[in-house]
């Protein structure tokens, strides 16, 4: 699980901008080892953390304490999911929508516009980056870049491939920007849509169903 100061900055965004509640239902869509569900499950009623890896879900589980909220897991792909409708009334995730491809985000959104309840909350943090490298997102990504090349060569090499790979959309990451968010979003039928950029290529964007 990342503990850098960037990503301890967007769980942070994420939790406030989800502001969870004792009551609340929560899915945790690409949990990991539990970067969203340790914190969830101090404030939660239950917590369904999904990932597609079964061994990160091992992880979270051996990181969750016994006491809190009710805890069920599943190894499965997100963009794949049968879940109950009105089932939840949080959804959020976090770096994991810009492995799908965006037919898949676009399916994936309308699926939680249904596993919500009326009014019920959704926040994903993720790159929020066009792949067009337009002048906006060229400003992001030399703000990536700097972060990367304090790395050293290590640094040089990562920054050569994710550019490489988003300017291209090829490889496995495919992200989008935050206008490509807010219309998937408006266009299933959720209001209330939020963007706030976080730092560098992260930003988070909330809605209601």
């Amino acid at each position: 699980m990342d503990t850098s100061p960037v990503f301890a900055l967007v769980r942070r965004r994420v939790l406030d901008m989800a502001n969870p509640v004792a009551s609340d239902r929560c899915l945790d869509l690409g949990a990991g080892a539990g970067f969203l569900t340790i914190a969830l499950v101090d404030r939660a009623a239950s917590v369904h953390a999904v990932d597609i890896s079964p061994e990160m879900l091992t992880a979270l589980r051996a990181h969750v304490p016994s006491t809190g909220a009710v805890l069920t897991t599943a190894a499965a792909d997100m963009a794949r999911l049968e879940l109950a409708s009105a089932s939840f009334d949080l959804i959020v995730s976090s770096y994991a929508m810009h492995y799908l491809t965006d037919a898949d985000k676009t399916k994936l959104v309308g699926d939680m516009r249904g596993w919500l309840v009326p009014g019920g909350r959704v926040v994903i943090a993720d790159m929020m980056v066009g792949r067009k490298l337009d002048r906006y997102h060229r400003g992001v990504l030399r703000e990536k870049a700097a972060a990367m090349l304090r790395h050293g060569l290590p640094g040089w090499w990562r920054l050569a491939k994710n550019v490489a790979r988003i300017g291209t959309g090829t490889g496995r990451l495919r992200p989008c920007p935050p206008e490509w968010w807010i219309t998937a979003l408006e266009g299933a039928g959720f209001s209330d849509v939020r963007y706030e950029h976080i730092h560098s290529e992260a930003g988070a964007i909330s809605a209601r169903a």
